[in-house]
């Protein structure tokens, strides 16, 4: 058998992307990104890297050249025409949603603001007068009801319905599992700010005397943070709290490093789980426990979301607890939550017509 070649991490996926870009775009997805998270920096890369192969390949004035030889000069060339017919050709002969649409205009333009205003390399930008993209509103959210957390739960628990294959690992990996999955659905972390926990992440302080003074909370980085470098409090349930101790416990057990500074999730090896192998995990049991393909790790945060505000109906506490810079984006689970629960109870119209 082969030797297993391990999967490149997020900064070398970054560092490969980038290598192959012109060299004055290089210190944007560095310095100039560095507040945003690898995987948005990565997503930016990739979407400046299909609009340059898009002008080489169709705008009839723009140089026959490599991408990465690609000079500030035939930036400089590029204009709000050039801008314009990107975004019709992404629409009819891409057929790519309004909203990829939007969002590789807005990398375009990201770009172009850090060479006129932070390097002083160019004057103009061409984005500024294309075009701008409405992206339409969509109120209905994809997510699990709690009934259906609960049959995911369970199957994580038990193991039920899963292949012996399957199930000879499950025993070893079900209390982590537990873990990962309960904390998704009861904090709406993001799949990158619980991956990139640590143990000393986790803080749990007991009050004996009052209760009310108990704190469980993890210190992540949130996505949407300038300073990457600064945590928020995560708050967790007395659920989650058990599952966690539970599982670091058995690590503990197992003789397996849980020093501070040891990733809170790990392989068998000892190793930081990936976000890869998350999202796996998750596509296992769900397929097992509710014959679903729709159901990633964002629709877990949006499970949390839905489900915090049709019981605690706090739109504010929701969007902190979602670390949303903008009220416009929790907005979108108050809207669905509230569209479902008026036309439930609209059952007996019939019966109100007066």
């Amino acid at each position: 058998m082969a030797p297993r070649i391990p999967a490149l991490s997020n900064a070398q996926k970054l560092n490969k992307i980038t290598a192959d870009l012109p060299e004055c775009t290089q210190q944007y997805f560095y310095s100039g990104t560095s507040g945003k998270s690898i995987l948005t920096r990565i997503s930016y890369a990739l979407d400046i890297r299909y609009f340059l192969d898009y002008l080489i390949a169709f705008a009839p004035s723009f140089p026959d050249k490599k991408v990465k030889e690609l000079s500030i000069d035939d930036f400089r060339q590029i204009e709000t025409s050039d801008i314009n017919d990107f975004i019709k050709w992404m629409a009819e002969s891409e057929h790519l949603s309004e909203r990829t649409r939007a969002r590789r205009r807005s990398s375009i333009s990201g770009l172009y603001e850090y060479l006129i205003n932070i390097e002083k390399r160019l004057e103009h930008n061409p984005v500024s007068g294309s075009a701008s993209i409405e992206i339409p509103e969509n109120d209905r959210v994809t997510y699990l009801n709690l009934e259906e957390q609960e049959k995911l739960l369970s199957c994580i628990k038990s193991g039920t319905g899963l292949t012996g294959r399957q199930l000879k690992y499950h025993e070893k990996y079900k209390k982590r599992d537990l873990a990962i999955i309960f904390l998704f659905l009861d904090t709406g972390l993001r799949i990158s700010e619980l991956q990139a926990l640590n143990v000393s992440d986790v803080v749990i302080y007991e009050d004996l005397i009052d209760d009310n003074k108990s704190e469980c909370y993890v210190l992540a980085v949130r996505k949407d943070r300038k300073n990457s470098l600064n945590t928020t409090k995560i708050y967790f349930s007395d659920e989650s709290k058990a599952y966690i101790q539970d599982y670091l416990d058995s690590r503990k057990g197992n003789g397996e490093d849980t020093s501070d500074n040891s990733p809170l999730f790990t392989t068998t090896t000892g190793k930081r789980l990936s976000i890869r192998e998350i999202q796996q995990m998750l596509k296992k049991y769900v397929a097992v426990s509710l014959n679903r393909n729709d159901i990633s790790i964002g629709k877990l945060r949006s499970s949390f979301a839905m489900e915090f505000y049709k019981h605690e109906k706090n739109i504010l506490v929701l969007q902190q607890r979602l670390g949303h810079k903008s009220i416009t984006a929790t907005n979108i689970y108050a809207r669905a939550s509230d569209r479902e629960e008026a036309v439930k109870n609209s059952r007996n119209w019939r019966q109100n017509k007066n």
